[in-house]
């Protein structure tokens, strides 16, 4: 299944590539996952408190390149990681049918169409992938528009944990939702 590098215009009129993560990536896409989480209030994360260095993060999306039900995107746009998207297949043999997806979109390239982009494209390579049946997240109450995505894409709701994690003097709930990809 090697359907990628894609290019698509953005809602910003600039060209974006989308593509599998390679080794060489590792540095770029653990700059942009420590942007976005040093700017986001929708991720119970801090900055420094993301476990990878650049090492373990190549070594990820090494692993991530040799399992049959796993893949990482990446957003790219001149030369600059973006965003990116993970579908992580589990490791578990009674659960190799199922993967969880994580994205995060660089803060100044948010709502410019990036992460339905994103969602798209790792939806179509789960339905192609023969492994897959379903797919899930975890999204956060306070991001709407995330969550207005991934109903867009048929995602299915299945429950939440209220008061999940504390940000800004607020409760945020957590969200569970999934879609069956064949």
């Amino acid at each position: 299944m090697s359907f990628f590098p894609k290019i698509y215009t953005a809602k910003n009129d600039q060209p974006i590539t989308i593509r599998q993560a390679v080794s060489s990536d590792a540095e770029k896409l653990l700059n942009l996952k420590l942007a976005y989480l040093k700017n986001t209030e929708s991720l119970p994360l801090f900055a420094n408190e993301y476990p990878n260095d650049i090492d373990q993060e190549r070594n990820m999306i090494e692993r991530y390149q040799s399992e049959n039900n796993s893949i990482i995107l990446v957003a790219i746009s001149e030369n600059t990681l973006i965003g990116n998207i993970d579908l992580t297949g589990s490791w578990r043999r009674k659960m190799q049918h199922t993967g969880m997806i994580g994205m995060g979109i660089q803060t100044s390239w948010q709502n410019q169409g990036i992460g339905n982009l994103l969602l798209e494209n790792v939806l179509n390579w789960a339905q192609e992938n023969q492994m897959l049946k379903l797919v899930w997240l975890e999204v956060y109450a306070n991001n709407s528009p995330g969550v207005a995505l991934y109903k867009k894409k048929n995602f299915i709701q299945s429950g939440s944990i209220p008061n999940f994690f504390f940000e800004k003097e607020t409760f945020v709930d957590k969200i569970i939702m999934y879609r069956e990809v064949h």
